[in-house]
């Protein structure tokens, strides 16, 4: 039935405003950034930064938030930056433990209407290889053979216990761009 997606679309018209990499792994004590993406027309609003709860972020509350400026805002181990030019915002979270395991929202804020946001679950688990500290993009990732420019050779990359073979850890999924390390 064709009317369903039309539908749809209908009534969430902001769906798919905002992409992030999907699933991401890191080991304990590193660090990751996760870039997510929106569309053009939302970048004066606020970006954010939550866990996840059934359908909006968890106790309501955002972890980090801009205050739709570019500038960078930190709130202790988590950092977040808008970048209106490329319609992007990167979160940064540094020194993870295995408690920062678990869905996260990046997201839009839009006053009087619902937030736009992306899922993000976030892996913590232990490599065989270096700590460091990782990328990670939303949208389109490498093609198969053919790594993202300035992105890592799958060759050089860890595999975490615990994550699993859709990952390409130190990083997201096969849709996420995985950067150099920070």
């Amino acid at each position: 039935m064709r009317i369903f997606p039309i539908l749809g679309w209908m009534l969430f018209p902001g769906c798919w405003a905002v992409t992030g990499p999907g699933p991401v792994c890191a080991p304990p004590g590193g660090s990751v950034a996760v870039q997510c993406r929106y569309r053009a027309g939302y970048e004066h609003y606020q970006k954010f930064w939550c866990r996840a709860g059934s359908l909006f972020c968890s106790d309501g509350r955002h972890i980090v938030e801009t205050n739709g400026s570019e500038a960078e805002v930190t709130r202790g181990r988590v950092s977040i930056r808008d970048n209106r030019t490329q319609r992007a915002f990167t979160v940064t979270v540094e020194n993870l433990t295995p408690a920062d395991a678990g869905t996260y929202h990046c997201g839009v804020g839009r006053p009087g209407l619902l937030d736009l946001r992306a899922t993000v679950e976030l892996t913590i688990s232990p490599g065989k290889s270096r700590r460091g500290s990782y990328r990670y993009r939303g949208g389109r990732g490498p093609q198969p053979g053919r790594p993202a420019s300035g992105a890592l050779d799958t060759q050089s990359l860890w595999a975490p216990r615990g994550c699993s073979a859709g990952h390409m850890c130190a990083g997201g999924h096969r849709g996420a761009a995985l950067e150099s390390p920070v």
